[in-house]
């Protein structure tokens, strides 16, 4: 059974909301977090900043001069080892998924040179793999989510510029049948995606800052509704974290969606619990 986390989740809005500016980035969020739920639980968090650490990693082995971001899990000392094939074996990989180190081996051994895009291509669609086949509910649903938004754009992109996409697709299922064999607008796949019309509208926007925005709030409102009877569980908290990840974004691409997005996780937070009276006399009164 989920064990719920109470003064965490009840916590959230109080030490996130001040001034209408982020007070805790995610990277502080974690941290936060990791003190106060479960090994276990802090494993599912870890997962949604893997992308990061996809990041580190391929910028480390292609030596790209860019800045090191601190979402991810490794430590920059672990994944400075990682540009030496000798260390391989011995590099401590025991936290993350051991699809990661079979990258790394990979990228070392194949005959055929793997270049950035491929290995940012092979990174994602491990990424997507491990958690769809999650044994945690919401996790294989984020999954799911995540791959199939992924290959519906990828397919109406290579639609829309009559390129091919077949080696771009992400899995091999129902859905990526239908984006390969269909030539119908909604490419055959109106049962197998949720909103699927609503997904198609959005790629057609041509302004690419209100494409984005509206694919993130897509996302926003999809772990929304897959939380929603999670009162105080990880999954409530890991909900919160993807919705960060999204403001710490927008606040970088648009600052003011960015407060706009930040205002209404609060909103959402302040709104989305009832508290009994022995629970306040436990743990207080929200401010």
């Amino acid at each position: 059974m989920s064990k719920n986390y109470y003064a965490l989740v009840a916590g959230l809005p109080d030490i996130m909301a001040q001034d209408k500016k982020l007070l805790y980035t995610s990277v502080q969020m974690r941290d936060i977090i990791s003190e106060e739920v479960s090994e276990e639980d802090m494993s599912l968090v870890q997962l949604l900043f893997l992308p990061f650490d996809h990041l580190n990693i391929v910028n480390a082995l292609f030596k790209k001069q860019v800045s090191w971001d601190e979402r991810g899990n490794l430590s920059s000392e672990i994944v400075e080892q990682l540009k030496d094939k000798k260390n391989i074996e011995s590099v401590d990989l025991e936290n993350v998924p051991s699809y990661i180190r079979d990258f790394v081996e990979r990228y070392y051994v194949e005959e055929q040179e793997i270049n950035f895009y491929q290995a940012e291509f092979l990174l994602t669609e491990a990424y997507f793999e491990y958690l769809t086949t999650h044994t945690n509910s919401f996790v294989a649903a984020l999954g799911y989510y995540y791959t199939s938004l992924n290959n519906l754009k990828v397919a109406y992109n290579g639609r829309k510029h009559d390129v091919s996409y077949d080696k771009q697709l992400i899995g091999e299922n129902e859905l990526t049948h239908a984006l390969r064999k269909s030539r119908t607008r909604d490419f055959g796949a109106s049962t197998l995606v949720d909103n699927l019309e609503s997904l198609l509208q959005i790629f057609e926007i041509e302004n690419t800052i209100e494409r984005e925005l509206k694919i993130d709030n897509n996302t926003w409102n999809f772990v929304e509704e897959n939380t929603f009877f999670n009162y105080f569980s990880i999954e409530r908290v890991m909900a919160f974290i993807v919705k960060l990840l999204i403001v710490e974004r927008w606040l970088l691409l648009d600052e003011e969606k960015g407060k706009q997005m930040f205002n209404q996780l609060v909103t959402e937070l302040q709104d989305g619990f009832q508290f009994s009276h022995e629970y306040t006399l436990a743990y207080g009164k929200k401010k």
